[in-house]
């Protein structure tokens, strides 16, 4: 064989490997269906927890800078409020504890504790949330000039729309494993049908990942 039809039988190769592969991950994964894994009604849930962290903290922003300005302690609250630390230590845990809940799915203690560490991370990235969007509009844009307005303008309402993604995608990691002494989520559910190699695969490799950011932090 020249080397042409070498080539050409080694793609043909590389070709049917990876449909065997593609077809052998979408048959170990069939069970799962969009319902298992988008959410709907329970999206008014965070919402409502959204409003109850992000709109006061808000509020009190414009408050203590208009009314109390010089108040200190409201400045440092302010401030710490702000500061990621607690937000990123709780929400290392509270991946490292998704991919427990992931790999010990059959069992309901872990999932119930990284709901937890998840939902209380998520609450307080709606809190930082809020307190950023209050000091955001307390800047003085009027001092720069109208291009510095535009560029400082456009890139931090980017940096703002992906803080709130961030922290979305948290919610939305407690959404999938939420669960009750009672009730257990539908991809949780799903989930612990898969071969228990492939559940402690997925869930120890999202363990490390957390855990190695945590420890690298």
């Amino acid at each position: 064989m020249t080397k042409l039809e070498l080539l050409i039988a080694s793609l043909k190769k590389s070709i049917m490997h990876r449909k065997n592969m593609k077809q052998y991950f979408s048959e170990k994964f069939s069970i799962f269906d969009k319902n298992d894994i988008l959410p709907r009604k329970q999206i008014i849930e965070a919402i409502k927890v959204f409003s109850a962290w992000a709109v006061p903290a808000f509020i009190f922003v414009l408050w203590a800078d208009t009314y109390y300005p010089d108040v200190e302690f409201y400045k440092k609250a302010i401030t710490e409020g702000i500061g990621p630390n607690l937000w990123n230590a709780i929400g290392s845990f509270g991946l490292f504890s998704f991919g427990i809940a992931l790999a010990f799915s059959p069992l309901k203690t872990p999932s119930l504790l990284a709901t937890q560490l998840l939902s209380n991370t998520y609450a307080i990235g709606c809190l930082t949330f809020g307190l950023l969007v209050g000091q955001w509009c307390l800047l003085p844009f009027s001092e720069l000039v109208w291009w510095q307005q535009g560029l400082f303008g456009v890139t931090s309402v980017f940096l703002l729309l992906l803080v709130f993604v961030y922290n979305l995608f948290v919610w939305y990691l407690s959404f999938l494993i939420h669960s009750s002494r009672n009730h257990k989520s539908k991809f949780l559910g799903k989930f612990e049908q898969l071969h228990w190699v492939w559940r402690a695969g997925i869930g120890t490799f999202l363990s490390a990942i957390s855990l190695a950011a945590f420890l690298n932090a």
